[in-house]
């Protein structure tokens, strides 16, 4: 039996023959195809815009509408105040609403709120805020107080009140918050700085050196830490710190009067009158006028017995600086060492009554004494 080995006609294949490729899309529909995307885009963008002003639109009219209601609010709430004069929940009310715009009328405001209101604490932040702003210390100390009583874990109100008592004059009392303001996590070099600032004023110039340090382990580049330093190693005795951190200042800013006057004063502790002179005649052209150059400059010239020139640079400050005892006492000294012995005399007796009208004067210390028994007696 002879078996037909040739394939079926169904499934016969030309060989070699390659497949035509079909093209989708013509020249022309994609031309069509773009400009379809492009006026799309077009249309897209467009009503986005549209949709832009026309939400913007909305905006500005709630913003207005807005400020309309407010104003109105605030008319209502004075005229009801003028009819209800103590009660302290419109006071509060009113008080938020015209804080930034009258912050006068809103800390009389917020002052009309006592403890019975559920957001006391918070008027009395308000009072706090808006006296310090506006340099009103009377009225910021109590706040701040009443603010340290309810939060004692607050280093903020402990540093305000510091600060507002070194402002003040009232160094013993800034100290003690400034320090606890730091020991509750206040960990700047402005902390620190103004403990020294405290210390430096109330006359404690040898325990500035430790903050000032912690403060420059802080911001290294702190200048007026550098500065500082330069003044309390300087007054403490140790010259060569002292003239490390002027240098230090004087390379930052080369027209500073106040690291010249410090080398002048370390060179004439170290006993070099000459180049202390010739840093204060540097001082001197950069700033004319700066007192504490001047003096010192008087004063060394005095110790080179040059009284006349002393006298001379001295003498103009007169009717600006009669009530100052370290002017008094150098000019009675150049008018002695010129041979003017009744105008010394004169000088010398205005001196003793200024020394006379200091030791008078209350310390802030004596301050807080008769304040603390005035409270008592209360």
């Amino acid at each position: 039996m002879i078996m037909n080995t040739s394939p079926e006609p169904d499934h016969l294949t030309q060989p070699f023959v390659k497949n035509e490729k079909r093209s989708f899309f013509s020249a022309g529909s994609i031309v069509a195809i773009v400009g379809l995307v492009a006026l799309l885009a077009f249309y897209f963008f467009d009503q986005n815009d549209s949709i832009s002003l026309e939400y913007a639109k909305p905006i500005k009219q709630d913003q207005t509408s807005f400020q309309n209601q407010e104003k109105a609010r605030q008319k209502a709430l004075i005229a009801y105040l003028q009819q209800h004069p103590d009660d302290e929940f419109a006071h509060f009310q009113l008080g938020q609403l015209i804080q930034k715009r009258a912050p006068f009328q809103a800390l009389e405001n917020f002052s009309h709120v006592t403890p019975r209101h559920p957001r006391y604490f918070e008027a009395v932040k308000a009072i706090a805020e808006i006296a310090r702003e506006q340099d009103l210390p009377a009225r910021a100390k109590p706040a701040l107080l009443t603010l340290i009583r309810e939060y004692p874990m607050e280093s903020r109100y402990f540093e305000d009140l510091a600060r507002l008592l070194f402002n003040a004059g009232d160094y013993d009392r800034a100290l003690p918050y400034a320090n606890r303001s730091i020991e509750l996590g206040a960990n700047r070099a402005q902390n620190y700085l103004l403990v020294a600032e405290i210390l430096r004023h109330a006359g404690r110039i040898n325990e500035m050196a430790a903050p000032l340090k912690q403060a420059l382990y802080i911001d290294p580049e702190s200048y007026q830490a550098h500065l500082n330093l330069a003044y309390a190693t300087l007054y403490s005795g140790d010259l060569k710190t002292a003239r490390r951190e002027s240098l230090w200042c004087l390379k930052q800013r080369p027209d500073s009067v106040i690291p010249l006057r410090y080398l002048a004063s370390i060179n004439r502790n170290r006993g070099d009158v000459d180049e202390a002179l010739s840093n204060l005649d540097q001082a001197l052209l950069i700033d004319p006028q700066d007192f504490d150059c001047l003096l010192l400059k008087a004063d060394l010239l005095i110790f080179q017995k040059q009284g006349q020139q002393a006298y001379d640079l001295l003498k103009p400050l007169y009717s600006n600086r009669e009530t100052d005892r370290r002017y008094i006492s150098a000019l009675a000294r150049a008018a002695g060492l010129m041979g003017n012995r009744e105008e010394a005399l004169k000088l010398q007796k205005k001196n003793q009554q200024l020394i006379k009208a200091d030791d008078l004067r209350p310390t802030s210390l004596q301050s807080e004494t008769v304040e603390g028994n005035h409270s008592r007696e209360q």
